[in-house]
């Protein structure tokens, strides 16, 4: 079995681990495509360490490199970029991606922030096949989770994660057995653009309830919490109490 990868951060450090030690696929049974960032660091130390065989490239660039490959299956693990056409059809059985909400709903990119935003009490993770139009392949595994109250996107982005990893076995097995039994996705659902919601500005116009709402999808570490603009000054808020203390 060939697997051929598009890869990033821990739930591709993660699976990748998995796929060779509970698999025990051998490590030339696997090709990667990966990203060049500082996010992605520590995955690609781990596939220099255990010697799988990687790039960081545009499709364009590696149609004949994958084609020689030869994959059995594909998987995109949070990965970021649109799959060709060409590369698909190179894949003998099946193109798999991973999606972080309960598709239809919550397609594209950012789920976590929106589903908090819009005051969503459920959210989960979608394993699907890869087609032509984006997050619209046959549903291959979900699984559903209750959000808390308080949740961040930071918190909730780990938290799916985690069901990413703790689900991978089960489902990896039923799907080289031939046990599953694919779920054709039902239409609707909304697309999220890879963009920041309201560019990361608080409009002093909303409810609290939604100020607050918006200040935890702000919340990922390292990067820029929710801005105030008042008058000449932008403050980073934290907290629904910071945001009464400077506007009222």
């Amino acid at each position: 079995m060939k697997i051929f990868i598009d890869g990033f951060g821990v739930v591709a450090h993660s699976i990748v681990r998995k796929l060779i030690e509970k698999h025990s696929l051998p490590t030339s049974s696997l090709f990667v495509n990966t990203y060049d960032s500082q996010e992605n660091l520590l995955f690609r130390k781990y596939l220099d360490q255990v010697g799988i065989p990687y790039v960081i490239g545009n499709y364009d660039d590696l149609y004949e490199e994958i084609n020689q490959f030869k994959p059995d299956y594909f998987f995109s693990l949070y990965g970021r970029r649109i799959i060709p056409k060409g590369i698909l059809q190179i894949v003998k059985k099946k193109s798999i991606n991973l999606h972080p909400s309960l598709l239809p709903e919550y397609k594209g990119c950012f789920s976590c922030p929106w589903v908090i935003l819009n005051y969503e009490k459920f959210t989960g993770i979608t394993i699907h096949e890869i087609v032509d139009k984006v997050d619209s392949g046959d549903i291959l595994f979900q699984k559903k989770i209750t959000l808390q109250g308080d949740e961040t996107a930071f918190s909730l982005y780990h938290k799916l994660v985690g069901l990413f990893v703790s689900n991978f076995d089960e489902f990896f097995y039923s799907l080289v057995s031939q046990k599953i039994i694919p779920i054709k996705m039902s239409v609707g659902g909304k697309y999220y653009s890879r963009k920041v919601p309201y560019s990361g500005y608080i409009d002093i116009n909303w409810s609290i309830k939604k100020v607050e709402a918006f200040i935890r999808a702000m919340d990922f570490p390292p990067h820029k919490g929710a801005i105030l603009k008042q008058a000449k000054m932008e403050s980073e808020i934290n907290s629904i109490q910071e945001f009464l203390r400077l506007t009222q």
